[in-house]
């Protein structure tokens, strides 16, 4: 079953309607008025965008390109109920929620809920999301849980990181930025074209940039970075029957984190004591210092995959291996210029993948999808803070912690589709599990706050994760489907927690999901309208919990109970004119704790560092505590117009094309739960982002592309990070308005 239905996308951060996975057609129908069908794989095998029942967004390579997305971060506010924010230690890991579903921390035992795979190879960890990919083709972004084809840590959803294989010709482009703060960027491609039966391709990718937050003291600006990312990737064709794809890739990301600003002091009286003396504001500042040097953080990351594709008799055999490993050193400092509190943070963690997947046909009425799959890591983490002492004025080492841990799983999962010949093969019923058996060990070795020092535990974990899918194609316009589907998240270790709070283990967490959706085509194709309704069941959530704001270097992770959420996504793209498209965008999310138990023994007295015991011990809180990360509305609107300057035709000669979007996220919070839980809280904020471009430019045998951008035109300030410190509230703030010029030549 084919149906050539094409689903409007969502966006944000860039130039939405650009950034979407369409584009307009003139030369392949004779009004110009239509929108182009996208092939993804998201269900492991190439189909039509409109036959996956999954809410999936894909952004194609021209628009990765032309927009200079090279990472996931550059994705942020593209989709809506998708919400993805740094993590305040470190710039290059990103809290990724979606549907209300994520992890809000970042640590080397405990995984996200949402998982995220290049070329198919999982990355464990969130440190390094922000890290550049030189050669992207396109992401896939699929909402709702994906137990059943990609297993454990998908509650919340799947990203696909997609890299662009080599070609058969030979190929090669040059483009170079430059924009306000310093900002440049260089990114080269070079194709080989087939030499005999094997294609190569090499791309390299150099960027950086001033940050937005002067340094008034030592040390670079805040924020300020130098990227270096690149690709080797080759291709052989062993046989009519047999590929071979071999790919290594690196990227190093350094300069001073993000400041963290006192936006609102608690208690003037403590913080005079203890000498807090930094001013707070509530608006962006643009200069600040660190009491000390502004020293740079570093992350490197590397990976090798080599993938063989092997088309049978029985169906297409292919076989992904994996091999990535990242180093990070990071210096962050809380304390807005004052000695407060501050983290140095060393991590190195390696992995290695293996799986085998067959995917294949039997007639027009059976689909089918098997797998077995293999997982493990190694992961070192040191961490030493200093912070105020019960002395006023002292400022001293209040952490150090060293963890080594190892992490082992392995699972083997089926799918199978029936489409019956008696409803002319517009029925599809798709039944598909997953067996996942999970284990983790973790040694945590800490001086000052263990007093029994060295703790160590081992623990396993298996769950079985079923999904059923129904999807009806009532006309080869409209399609709706409805689909029950489960994943879940394995347990592990706290390595920042206190000491009563490493053993035992947390526990696995699981979600259940129920979906009505519906992708719809109309007036021949110049306009799309897609929507799905959800309601998932959320049990044993891990959730956080900061038992003294002044000490938040020391959390506590629980299963601590359920929730429910329930939502709707919505996006509409329509050509208005020849040439002129409309995009609109929205996500509402309800999430809610039905049961939360408070299982702190202790909270924080009015003196820092001190604790006494809590009345709320193991009662239900719900009613206190809010879903991270789930704004509960959010919208895009975009405008994208495109005319030919000359050629007669929409893809003959120059091209000019102008777009404009504007996109709004509702406020939401940063944890679950907390005593300060206004110190947490980010307001609603909307951003404008525009775009003008003139492309296809004849140059020689090449073609010239020159572009002007602009990003948060009218200079909006929003909080992207909120935290509470116990004396004073803290957060980091977005980018101010910036603009700049691209230029790129191809050949």
């Amino acid at each position: 079953m084919f149906r050539k239905i094409i689903m409007p996308f969502s966006g944000a951060r860039s130039l939405l309607p650009l950034a979407l996975g369409y584009s307009l057609i003139t030369g392949a129908q004779a009004d110009g008025l239509a929108l182009e069908e996208i092939l993804v794989t998201a269900e492991k095998r190439e189909s039509s965008l409109q036959d996956t029942p999954i809410s999936l967004l894909a952004f194609s390579n021209e628009r990765l390109e032309r927009f200079g997305i090279t990472d996931l971060a550059d994705v942020a506010g593209l989709a809506p109920n998708v919400t993805i924010t740094p993590f305040p230690n470190s710039r290059s890991s990103l809290v990724v929620f979606m549907r209300g579903v994520g992890n809000n921390d970042s640590q080397t035992t405990q995984d996200p809920a949402v998982g995220v795979y290049i070329d198919g190879v999982y990355v464990a960890r969130s440190v390094g999301l922000s890290s550049d990919v030189a050669d992207l083709e396109r992401i896939e972004v699929l909402r709702g849980p994906q137990g059943t084809l990609y297993g454990r840590n998908t509650t919340g959803g799947a990203i696909n990181l997609i890299t662009a294989k080599p070609s058969d010709e030979f190929g090669f482009s040059q483009k170079v930025g430059a924009g306000n703060r310093g900002f440049w960027q260089s990114l080269t491609k070079i194709e080989s074209g087939k030499i005999g039966p094997v294609a190569g391709k090499l791309s390299y990718l150099k960027s950086g940039h001033d940050g937005w937050v002067e340094n008034t003291g030592e040390g670079g600006n805040f924020g300020e970075e130098r990227k270096e990312a690149g690709r080797v990737a080759l291709r052989w064709d062993v046989s009519d029957s047999i590929t071979v794809d071999y790919a290594y890739d690196f990227s190093e990301i350094e300069g001073p984190q993000h400041y963290y600003q006192k936006t609102v002091t608690l208690d003037p009286v403590l913080s005079t004591l203890f000498q807090l003396d930094s001013p707070a504001s509530e608006g962006r500042q643009s200069k600040a210092s660190w009491w000390r040097k502004a020293d740079p953080s570093r992350t490197e990351i590397s990976g090798h995959s080599l993938t063989v594709t092997w088309d049978t008799a029985i169906g297409q055999l292919k076989s992904i291996t994996g091999y990535r490993e990242l180093e990070e050193s990071i210096t962050q400092d809380y304390g807005a210029g004052d000695k407060f509190f501050e983290a140095n943070v060393d991590i190195e963690q390696d992995q290695f993948s293996q799986e085998i997947q067959l995917v294949g046909d039997a007639g027009e009425s059976w689909r089918y999808v098997a797998g077995l799959y293999y997982f493990e890591e190694e992961s070192y983490e040191a961490e030493f803070n200093r912070g105020i002492g019960l002395v006023p004025g002292s400022y001293e080492p209040n952490e150090d912690r060293q963890i080594a841990s190892e992490a082992e799983a392995s699972a083997v999962y089926g799918q199978v589709t029936w489409s019956p010949e008696a409803l002319a093969h517009r029925l599809d019923v798709t039944l598909g599990g997953r067996y996942t058996v999970d284990k983790r060990a973790a040694t945590k070795d800490s001086s000052i706050y263990f007093s029994n020092g060295e703790q160590s535990g081992s623990d396993e974990w298996s769950n079985f994760n079923p999904s059923l899918t129904l999807d009806y194609a009532w006309t080869d316009q409209l399609s709706t489907f409805a689909k029950v589907v489960t994943a879940y998240k394995a347990g592990g270790y706290n390595v920042r927690s206190t000491e009563e709070g490493f053993q035992p283990p947390f526990d696995e967490e699981n979600m259940t999901s129920y979906e009505l959706g519906i992708k719809s085509s109309w007036l021949d194709n110049r306009m799309t309208l897609n929507a799905a309704v959800f309601h998932a069941e959320y049990e044993d959530l891990q959730t956080q919990q900061i038992t003294d704001n002044s000490t938040i270097f020391l959390t506590d992770v629980y299963n601590v109970g359920e929730a429910e959420i329930d939502g709707f996504e919505m996006d509409l793209m329509a050509v208005l004119a020849r040439g002129l498209t409309l995009q609109i965008s929205y996500g509402y999310t309800d999430a809610d704790f039905i049961e939360y138990l408070d299982q702190r023994e202790t909270v924080a007295s009015p003196i820092p560092g001190q604790n006494m015991a809590n009345p709320d011990f193991g009662k239900n809180v719900a009613d206190r505590t809010e879903m991270p990360y789930a704004p509960e509305h959010n919208y895009t609107v975009g405008l994208e117009y495109q005319r030919p300057l000359s050629g007669g035709n929409i893809q003959g000669g120059a091209m000019l094309t102008a777009s404009v979007d504007y996109a709004w996220t509702d406020e939401r919070y940063g944890t679950a739960f907390n005593d300060d839980m206004e110190g947490f809280k980010m307001d609603d904020y909307g951003i404008v982002n525009a775009r003008l471009a003139l492309s296809d430019i004849a140059v020689g045998e090449g073609d010239l592309e020159i572009a002007v951008w602009g990003r948060n035109l009218d200079d909006e300030e929003y909080k992207v990070h909120a935290i509470s410190l116990g004396l004073y509230r803290s957060a980091i703030f977005g980018e101010p308005r910036s603009y700049g010029l691209d230029l790129k030549l191809s050949f």
